[in-house]
């Protein structure tokens, strides 16, 4: 440095000024960087790879409270929602697709029957009212869409370690749509079996499948209650996507559709569900024509 500062004296030139211009030119540079960076959308925060990007607002609290109507056989239906539930609809409205209009109206129909607007996020009775209908009371219809069975608990469950446990991407999952009982309970105990091998802590996961020892002496809720608790709107979310409702339904929005997605759903009162898309869908149509 003394060298060069030496030379650029013999030359005449300050080195007070060269620094001088040096800094404008560095300047000059990176406003022209940040202007053509502007002229291409902006900066904008930069992405980190992996990071799943934001879940849009597909539903708002605007449009959860319009959604009050009266139903012919079950009174006024309304939503209570917390601050909570509503962003964890919109999580699993997103990553399941579930984003139009139509099949937003259609889903909320039928979860708000089964349902009762999420006042009953586990089906009602005794003990001798589920056994009559082949499962148990803990084993009985919970979440939005009242996932049922044991089956269908564990195939949920293996569902959840494959989606949330990288670790586990490559079990396999059998789905209840076109794979036996045996079948789905041989896919969750080998998935147990794998992460036990790898020292993975799976039982988020493996509680949504009911465990016959009693809560108070385990310290914790299994099966319907705990879907109900950790994951009533995934749990309708999936069912909606294994079962391939939106997939089923005509290229047009239509009452047809909701009585497509009951049948598929397996619930009762497809009349309360036919009001209920009738009063949900102008309210989103109304959004995504104004978002056209």
């Amino acid at each position: 440095m003394p060298e060069l500062l030496d030379k650029l004296e013999e030359s005449g030139l300050s080195p007070r000024a060269v620094l001088a211009s040096l800094a404008a030119l560095l300047l000059a540079l990176i406003l022209v960087i940040l202007a053509f960076r502007q002229l291409k959308g902006g900066a904008g925060p930069e992405e980190v790879p992996g990071q799943e990007p934001e879940a849009p607002v597909l539903v708002t609290r605007q449009q959860i409270d319009a959604l009050t109507y009266d139903d012919s056989t079950l009174g006024t239906v309304r939503w209570t929602l917390s601050g909570e539930q509503l962003e964890e609809l919109n999580r699993v409205l997103y990553e399941y697709g579930i984003t139009t209009a139509e099949d937003i109206s259609q889903f909320l129909a039928q979860a708000a029957v089964e349902s009762l607007g999420g006042s009953a996020l586990t089906e009602w009775g005794d003990e001798a009212y589920f056994q009559d209908r082949g499962y148990t009371a803990g084993t009985r219809g919970a979440g939005y869409l009242h996932l049922t069975f044991g089956y269908g608990q564990m195939a949920f469950s293996t569902w959840l370690m494959k989606k949330y446990m990288p670790e586990l991407a490559d079990i396999t999952y059998a789905n209840p749509a076109n794979h036996g009982r045996e079948d789905i309970s041989a896919a969750y105990y080998a998935a147990l079996q794998t992460a036990a091998n790898m020292g993975l802590d799976v039982s988020r996961y493996s509680r949504v499948v009911h465990d016959r020892r009693d809560p108070a002496e385990t310290g914790y809720t299994t099966g319907a209650d705990y879907i109900a608790e950790a994951f009533a709107w995934e749990s309708a979310a999936y069912f909606w996507h294994i079962s391939g409702v939106s997939g089923a339904f005509l290229n047009f929005p239509t009452s047809l559709n909701t009585d497509i997605a009951s049948d598929i759903v397996g619930g009762s009162n497809w009349q309360s569900r036919r009001e209920a898309y009738a009063a949900y869908y102008p309210v989103f149509a109304a959004e995504e024509e104004a978002a056209s």
